[in-house]
């Protein structure tokens, strides 16, 4: 008798909580422009236009978590009439939210976020036009700390500005660290919450 009771209440615990957690899965996707942080000049450009996609879940009215993916556009950056960089990146990772809700419906919302995120950078150099090139790919975690705001249009369907900085750890080329130091993100984005 002491153990069905045992088990009937921790049961009626689980129930409790799980409604408490409000679960609203959503998807979007963002435009971003990526500024480099350089310790010197690594033949990276200064810029790139990425894409994300994201997926995520409110876990109440004032948190959330979200994975995503991100790959960029083709990046090229010329040092003279005959030498060229061509560079791009992608990165997954996943975020935690703090929201606060603004409003009398709570249409706004004001977000803080902090993350982590793999990233890699492909970069090929060589003359122009030439069949040769010198080929690299760098690997690194990125700690991943931001704000923005986002605007409910209706219950399903919003819109959203960020602003994230990204610091890199230990990214190395051959096993030397190289002078990339991270991005600072800005992006705009839509959600369809479910």
């Amino acid at each position: 008798m002491k153990k069905t009771l045992l088990l009937a209440g921790v049961a009626s615990l689980f129930a409790v909580n799980a409604q408490a957690l409000e679960l609203t899965p959503y998807v979007g996707a963002d435009y971003n422009l990526n500024f480099n942080n350089f310790a010197d000049d690594m033949g990276t450009p200064g810029k790139y236009h990425s894409g994300s996609i994201v997926a995520g879940s409110k876990v109440s009215p004032y948190a959330a978590v979200e994975v995503f993916g991100e790959l960029s556009k083709h990046a090229t950056k010329r040092y003279d009439a005959y030498a060229k960089s061509h560079t791009e990146y992608g990165a997954y990772g996943a975020d935690l939210f703090g929201i606060l809700p603004l409003g009398c419906y709570g249409e706004w919302e004001v977000l803080g976020t902090a993350g982590i995120g793999r990233y890699r950078i492909e970069q090929k150099l060589g003359p122009k036009g030439a069949w040769f090139a010198d080929h690299g790919s760098l690997h690194a975690w990125g700690w991943r700390l931001g704000a923005g705001v986002q605007y409910n249009i209706t219950d399903n369907w919003g819109v959203r500005a960020m602003y994230r900085h990204i610091a890199f750890r230990n990214m190395k080329d051959h096993g030397e660290k190289t002078g990339i130091r991270g991005f600072d993100t800005v992006s705009v984005g839509v959600r369809y919450a479910f």
